[in-house]
Order: C-alpha cells, then sequence, then structure tokens
C-alpha cells in the first residue's frame, strides 16, 4: 500500500467531515472520561498534531459520537502509518473502535462505502504488517469480525436489523403502580433499598431496533422527603427545560420535567423524562431514558402516557 496514495483517499472519502470542527474533540472526550464538562472546539488548543493525538485518543475514543468519531478517523490513520511503533497507544484506540461490539447509538455503520474501503484497506495494512505496535491481532480480528465478505458478527447485526418487527408491549409493575413497557425491554423485579426506606424496579433493553433505553421507577414514603426536596434533587443532574403538571390516572398530583442526558458523548443526546406521581402517603417517581430519535422518543412517550398508579 502507497501510504501517500491511501491517505489522499482517506481525506477524499471523509472531506465531508473534515470540512467542519467536530461535535466533540479529542480534549471534550477526554474531559468526559475525567467527569468533567466538555469546552467547545477550539481552532488552538485542538488543532491535531501528533503531541495532541498522542495525548488524548487512547482515552477520548469511547466517548466521540459518530460524527466525531468520522471526523477524526483520517487523522488516526494518518498518524499510524507515520508512527507504526504506536508509543501512545493510538493505532490500538482506533482499531478497537473499528471492531464490534458496537456504540449504541452504531459508529461502524454510519460509514459510507467509500469510508469502508479506507478502513478495510487501512486494517489490512496492519494485519500484514510486522505487528510493531501489537495491534496486527486486533485487525485480523476486526476483519473476521465485520469488514471483510461474510464476517459474521456484522452478517449477525444485519440479520438482526432485518428481522425488526413492530413494538410489541406488555404490562410491568408492582401493586402500587403500572406501565406498559416494549417487551424487549429486561427487568430484575423490586428491589427493596432499606437504608434509603425505597423501593426501585429497573427495565433496559433496545427498542426499535438498535437504540438502547431505560426506565426506573422509585417509590417511598413522602414522610421521607418533601415534594419541594425531590423535586430539586431531580432538577440538580437533570437540568430540565420544560416542566408541567400532568395528570396521571390514580395520582393525586403529578409533575413532569424533561431534559437531556447522555450515556456516552454530549453530541449523542438521550432524552429523560422524569414523571413524579404523588399516591396517598407515597411518591412514585418513573424516569424514562432513550436516544433522542423521533422513532425511539414517540415508543418512549406512549409508555410514559400509560404510567398509572393503583389504588
Amino acid at each position: 500500500m502507497d501510504p501517500v496514495e491511501h491517505l489522499q483517499h482517506a481525506r477524499d472519502a471523509f472531506r465531508e467531515e473534515l470540512g467542519h470542527p467536530p461535535a466533540l474533540t479529542l480534549r471534550g472526550a477526554n474531559a468526559v472520561d475525567s467527569y468533567d464538562r466538555p469546552e467547545p472546539f477550539d481552532p488552538t488548543l485542538d488543532a491535531p498534531t501528533d503531541e495532541y493525538v498522542e495525548r488524548l485518543a487512547f482515552w477520548a475514543m469511547p466517548y466521540l459520537d459518530a460524527s466525531s468519531w468520522r471526523h477524526y478517523l483520517p487523522r488516526l490513520i494518518e498518524y499510524a502509518f507515520a508512527h507504526p511503533d504506536d508509543p501512545a497507544m493510538v493505532i490500538e484506540a482506533t482499531v478497537r473502535s473499528l471492531r464490534p461490539p458496537d456504540r449504541v447509538p452504531a459508529r461502524l455503520t454510519t460509514l459510507s462505502s467509500s469510508q469502508e474501503e479506507v478502513v478495510i484497506r487501512f486494517l489490512e495494512h496492519l494485519a500484514e504488517s510486522d505487528d510493531a505496535s501489537g495491534s496486527r491481532d486486533d485487525a485480523r480480528a476486526a476483519l473476521a469480525e465485520w469488514w471483510r465478505p461474510g464476517a459474521h458478527l456484522r452478517a449477525q447485526a444485519e440479520e438482526q436489523a432485518a428481522a425488526r418487527a413492530p413494538t410489541d408491549y406488555r404490562e410491568v409493575g408492582d401493586g402500587r403502580y403500572r406501565v406498559d413497557l416494549p417487551i424487549t425491554l429486561d427487568g430484575g423485579g423490586v428491589h427493596h433499598v432499606a437504608e434509603e426506606n425505597r423501593t426501585i424496579e429497573v427495565w433496559r433493553g433496545m427498542i426499535c431496533g438498535d437504540a438502547l433505553a431505560d426506565v426506573f421507577v422509585n417509590a417511598s414514603p413522602r414522610a421521607r422527603r418533601t415534594w419541594r426536596e425531590l423535586e430539586a434533587s431531580v432538577k440538580y443532574w437533570l437540568a430540565p427545560d420544560t416542566r408541567a403538571w400532568i395528570k396521571v390516572p390514580g395520582a393525586k398530583r403529578a409533575l413532569r420535567l424533561d431534559g437531556t442526558t447522555y450515556r456516552y458523548s454530549p453530541a449523542e443526546p438521550d432524552r429523560t423524562t422524569i414523571v413524579i406521581a404523588l399516591a396517598g402517603n407515597d411518591v412514585v417517581t418513573l424516569t424514562m431514558r432513550g436516544t433522542q430519535r423521533a422513532d425511539v422518543q414517540a415508543e418512549m412517550e406512549r409508555a410514559i402516557q400509560s404510567f398509572r398508579l393503583m389504588d
């Protein structure tokens, strides 16, 4: 492989992504890894020099959203050709980002055919190398799993996508509440948290075929925490952008709070809804979190609307 020719092909294939700053920089993703708030792109601080890539790529790669990941791939491939010894595990981080299991939302499936060709040629180059970086085995595994014709994990993912069916629902919940959830969400039953005098029930799984969703229902005595304290606690971590009183069957009153959170990257937001409902001497809270995508949010809204308290 001629490195100059390959790198020009990479720049051409990713021209659109390279034409604008990434939504999340390597510096910002590294901040997320440290539980800090990412700062926006800065042309000076985020110049993709070798030092910048070496300092940040290894820890940042898992947090990049699909668009930002595609933005950095040509630069990381360029670095790999220039530094086959991989002194800062940049190649290792890059290759591992090209192996399934994929992120949720997916990154591997967002590449165009020309971008896939760049990736395949890059992995084949590493797979045939003298393994100076230690990434030869990872590259060979990536090719077998996803990038070569008939790759088994890719075929499996495509079969699952083709077999998607309309969402079916089932009623779940303990004696105090009921909610209708997609059958693809699995729960572990009611758990009692004795030291906090509350119960919690959790469901998690895929909806709309490829989107991860979480549902939590907490119940605790009203005497343990006032309504004002509970709402303040929710606002502290959710920072809601909407607040509305709603009707929940069986509740004396109910408040809905909606805000944006994220699972991996702030550039890939989740929509989180919390409903606080008063039921006699208990307060029950429903929390639903799912990818901020129209089809996902339609299913989440259906579940939220089904929430009800029992006499």
